[in-house]
């Protein structure tokens, strides 16, 4: 991978961060886990890359993007932390239900 691919692939990796922020905020799950699905294909293509030399600019550019992206996780964490309590307390409540009918099954037989 070449300096400017490297840079391509960050800006790419910082543009569908941003989209899945807006899916985050406008509640579309689905849309959401597609594009992290993405992401973890530009993620595995950065972390397979050998060190690539980058001039100055560069470097200034890669740690510009990657703070945005940080960013862009920060506030899709906190718009989705919520959805996943409400999903774990909706699963607890359905393996609740689930023993009581066990039980009721087994008391009555």
């Amino acid at each position: 991978m070449t300096s400017n691919e490297m840079i391509s692939t960050y800006e790419s990796l910082s543009e569908l961060t941003g989209s899945m922020l807006n899916a985050a905020s406008e509640g579309d799950w689905d849309n959401l886990a597609e594009l992290e699905q993405r992401c973890q294909v530009h993620v595995g293509s950065l972390m397979r890359t050998k060190s690539v030399l980058l001039n100055e600019n560069e470097q200034r550019t890669k740690i510009a993007i990657i703070r945005t992206i940080l960013q862009n996780d920060a506030k899709i964490r906190a718009l989705t932390e919520p959805r996943l309590h409400e999903l774990q307390a909706s699963l607890s409540m359905v393996q609740a239900g689930k023993r009581g009918v066990q039980a009721y099954g087994e008391q009555r037989a």
